[in-house]
């Protein structure tokens, strides 16, 4: 058994799914058939009349010179050196609408997003100016739907869509290669190297349990080369589906030729809890040459497209297939680059939620958002308390004594009005533990200055038989509800 010292060092190199992504971007789904600019406007068009709410999806991941660079829809970028904490810096242009990916070229970087022209900068942040319009074999000029850019070791420049063709209905990814002197132009494709195939490919049916044999969609492709073999990661097959997933074809003689659906399918698939879909992302190299993975999450209450973003780590089989050995998690996990040589089975801290399918008892309740909603692990669920309700609090019986060492609160901000000031802020709220008839502070997140739709933090093991959340104060205007409340632990047994 680890001592208190080793297990305290261990939780605090842990994340947790959903990623805590500070600043999460204001949801434009239903803008962009007003919008005919390539980046999104801040300005709510007159004719939008969903509710506000916010968005992060879609994510391509730049590793460079030992920082992970995060590009989602909605906006870009979220930087980390310690893949626990990102940081968000505003670029310029800002929000790409869907879809970002970028590669380095000749000491610049290129940079392109749905429907968007090609872009250049001479640092991964920006700022982004235009470079044209992709030209197809013919001169004609075209701009891709969920485009990714992939460079490969002899410098050769590869271009990635999803394409549609109305005649046949049927969807498909097309690769092309660009000219390495100006990656503007097409000099080879399209080549069509997945076509959909709901028939026999079950992951790409729609329907929560791919009930639709003729129906599927293929999109967002990413291409990653690892020991020598091609892995085209794509997803499929619908973005506000439990059943979202990411799925690999892989080549052995080039990007855009030889390319087989590997066996072990789907790679991230996870359609039930607060982790619901994991698709559209990528899978990128971090330090030490581990994989991981990176995939949407589907939430969709205030819009179908309501979402959030995972990682995970990947791993390479005996075959050469990719894998999740973990995975797709919602416990915490090690950071990439923490016991990146370890055994999978002793990277696996062993903690569960120990407040999942509690029943709390709360200072108030909303009706029809009662405090279950907070326990249920369903991200379509929320406790709200009484907009009168001083107390705000949730306190939940563990029926037994369990070492706790973290939590993750998903919050539902009610209320969120943009145009007139009502907009996401820091909530500051406190988790107390209670053992042998005596309450105590695990978490004091009262000075919180962070802004978080997603928190999760950890904290020194301490032996607790109750937790509780207190929220103590959010935003002028808002009113906070709970999605989730996890407190994460493990029974200790005692040694004889």
């Amino acid at each position: 058994m680890k001592n208190e010292m080793q297990a305290t060092t261990d939780i605090a190199f842990t994340y947790c799914n959903p990623l805590p992504i500070p600043d999460i971007p204001r949801g434009k789904d239903d803008w962009y058939p007003f919008e005919k600019e390539m980046f999104s406007h801040e300005i709510k068009p007159k004719g939008v009349k969903t509710p506000d709410y916010r968005s992060i999806s879609d994510p391509t991941v730049f590793y460079w010179d030992g920082r992970w660079y995060l590009y989602p829809s909605y906006g870009m970028a979220w930087v980390s050196d310690d893949f626990k904490n990102w940081k968000h810096i505003k670029t310029q242009p800002y929000c790409p609408k869907y879809s970002p990916c970028i590669i380095p070229w000749k000491g610049k970087f290129l940079l392109t997003s749905w429907f968007c022209p090609l872009y250049i900068a001479d640092s991964p942040l920006g700022p982004f100016e235009v470079l044209g319009e992709f030209t197809d074999l013919n001169g004609k000029p075209f701009t891709p739907c969920d485009p990714a850019l992939f460079i490969d070791d002899d410098g050769r420049i590869y271009l990635f869509a999803y394409d549609h063709t109305a005649e046949e209905d049927v969807h498909r990814i097309v690769g092309y290669e660009l000219d390495g002197d100006d990656p503007r132009r097409v000099i080879k494709g399209p080549v069509t190297v997945i076509g959909m195939d709901p028939l026999h490919k079950a992951w790409e049916r729609h329907g929560l349990h791919g009930q639709n044999i003729r129906s599927g969609w293929v999109e967002g492709p990413h291409m990653l080369k690892h020991e020598g073999r091609y892995y085209l990661i794509y997803a499929a097959p619908d973005t506000c589906d439990a059943s979202y997933c990411m799925a690999v074809y892989y080549s052995d003689v080039g990007p855009l030729e030889g390319l087989v659906c590997q066996k072990r399918n789907p790679l991230t698939f996870h359609r039930s809890g607060i982790i619901t879909g994991a698709g559209h992302g990528c899978v990128e190299r971090g330090p030490n040459g581990t994989l991981w993975a990176f995939y949407t999450i589907a939430c969709p209450y205030l819009h179908r497209y309501e979402r959030r973003i995972g990682m995970d780590l990947v791993a390479v089989d005996e075959n050469g297939e990719l894998y999740c050995p973990m995975g797709v998690t919602d416990t915490p996990q090690f950071v990439p680059g923490y016991r990146d040589g370890a055994a999978y089975e002793e990277r696996d801290l062993g903690l569960v939620s120990l407040t999942g399918a509690v029943r709390p008892v709360a200072s108030s309740s909303e009706e029809g958002r009662d405090a279950v909603y907070a326990t249920d692990e369903n991200n379509l669920s929320f406790w709200l308390p009484k907009a009168d309700d001083d107390v705000r609090s949730l306190e939940c019986d563990l029926a037994g004594e369990f070492e706790t060492a973290a939590c993750r609160i998903f919050w539902r901000e009610v209320g969120l009005d943009y145009e007139n000031g009502v907009t996401p802020a820091p909530v500051k709220y406190i988790v107390e533990g209670y053992r042998a008839g005596k309450w105590f502070t695990l978490l004091d997140m009262r000075e919180n200055d962070s802004e978080k739709n997603i928190d999760y933090q950890t904290f020194a093991p301490r032996l607790c038989s109750k937790v509780r959340l207190k929220i103590v104060g959010c935003g002028a205007g808002l009113r906070i509800g709970v999605i989730d409340f996890a407190v994460f632990g493990k029974m200790i047994l005692n040694e004889k």
